[in-house]
């Protein structure tokens, strides 16, 4: 089957002529294109009837310019103008010729392919130690922000029509009667979150022990992704006491999930054991000294800071805390809970990091502490002339 053809087309004793290279295939047979007097013509070989054509329109039998019988491989001959064609007075014949050397180069195409990762759960080794399963504290109410809490899961599919996904909540290995509800992300394609409100589950399915997680097959493949294990109790300050809380607004690019959260504006909180507090003002102080030797203050301005110190906790606690809650807020609140705090403020008190965490891990433990100081979001504390 030929690769390359030659065409010459005369009219009025003009003659044009190409040099055509392969266009591609048509039913199982190789065809070419070309452009005369402004219009694209196909050269192409119909099955049915045995027949090239040349035609403006892939595939037509009828109102064709030429047609040739039975010339396969090639269409190596002189054609049979159609007299009912706007140039039916064209006299034109192909011939087989050698296609051109390419001389080491290459078309220049641009490919796309498009890849995802497929969520992986991890499961630890068992090593000897006995411990009871990690799980978070949450606490419900219907009353403010910082006495009821919510916890976010998010998955993104590949482009597959046959991929599917599930947020499912569970309790005691029982499907709740809540029912996550998966909302789109704006600016990622085929990535959805939801989140728990847990005052609603405990509305309908009440305290106890549960957990979160996304069932999915992408691509054929067949997976589950644990959110966490959760144990709900109703808010009260009992059940909070020696507890903190940060709560954290996504709304930017984070790379370790390979999803873009603008416009998501996704909550989430980590309530654990341990303290914030330890404010400090940290005063930034301008003052100018006049001619008669007085000191007058200019600028005055308290940056306060604030520490975050967890309990010695698991890895479920102290990595998502390091590697989500304080590295891709966009927005961070904090409470605490503890009897003993110097001040009872603390209450979804808008926070920016403002030093790297730091972490303490206990000898021959697979407990860690964690350390953080954070300062206020808005730095409005001053004043001046």
């Amino acid at each position: 089957m030929c690769q390359c053809i030659g065409i010459s087309i005369t009219i009025d004793f003009e003659t044009t002529s190409f040099d055509l290279a392969l266009t591609g295939e048509y039913g199982g047979v190789n065809y070419w294109t070309f452009t005369y007097s402004s219009t694209t013509y196909y050269i192409y070989f119909d099955s049915l009837t045995n027949s090239w054509y040349i035609s403006d329109t892939l595939g037509a039998t009828t109102g064709y310019w030429a047609v040739m019988e039975e010339k396969i491989p090639c269409p190596t001959s002189t054609w049979v103008v159609n007299p009912m064609h706007p140039l039916g007075n064209a006299d034109i014949h192909t011939t087989e010729i050698d296609c051109p050397p390419v001389c080491g180069r290459e078309d220049r195409m641009y490919w796309e392919f498009k890849s995802i990762s497929i969520p992986q759960d991890f499961v630890e080794d068992d090593r000897g130690l006995k411990d009871c399963c990690c799980e978070q504290l949450v606490l419900a109410s219907s009353g403010e922000s910082w006495e009821s809490d919510l916890s976010s899961g998010w998955i993104k599919m590949s482009d597959d029509p046959l991929d599917t996904f599930a947020f499912q909540l569970t309790k005691n290995g029982n499907v709740t009667n809540y029912v996550p509800v998966p909302v789109a992300f704006p600016n990622e394609p085929n990535a959805y979150y939801a989140t728990i409100d847990w005052y609603q589950v405990m509305l309908q399915d009440g305290v106890g022990c549960y957990n979160f997680s996304i069932k999915f097959t992408i691509s054929g493949i067949n997976g589950q992704v644990n959110v966490g294990n959760f144990k709900l109790k109703k808010y009260s300050i009992q059940n909070a006491l020696g507890t903190a809380r940060i709560r954290a607004v996504f709304n930017g690019v984070q790379q370790s999930d390979g999803m873009d959260f603008t416009g998501a504006n996704i909550v989430s909180d980590m309530r654990f054991y341990g303290y914030i507090g330890n404010r400090q003002p940290n005063m930034q102080i301008d003052n100018i000294i006049y001619g008669n030797r007085e000191m007058k203050r200019v600028i005055r301005e308290n940056l306060y800071s604030y520490e975050i110190q967890t309990d010695p906790l698991d890895e479920c606690i102290i990595k998502p805390i390091t590697e989500l809650y304080l590295l891709s807020e966009n927005e961070l609140y904090i409470s605490d809970y503890n009897a003993h705090n110097h001040s009872y403020r603390y209450q979804d008190l808008p926070v920016i990091v403002s030093k790297s965490p730091e972490i303490e891990y206990k000898e021959f433990s697979r407990k860690a502490q964690l350390s953080c100081e954070v300062s206020d979001k808005f730095k409005d504390k001053r004043t001046f002339y």
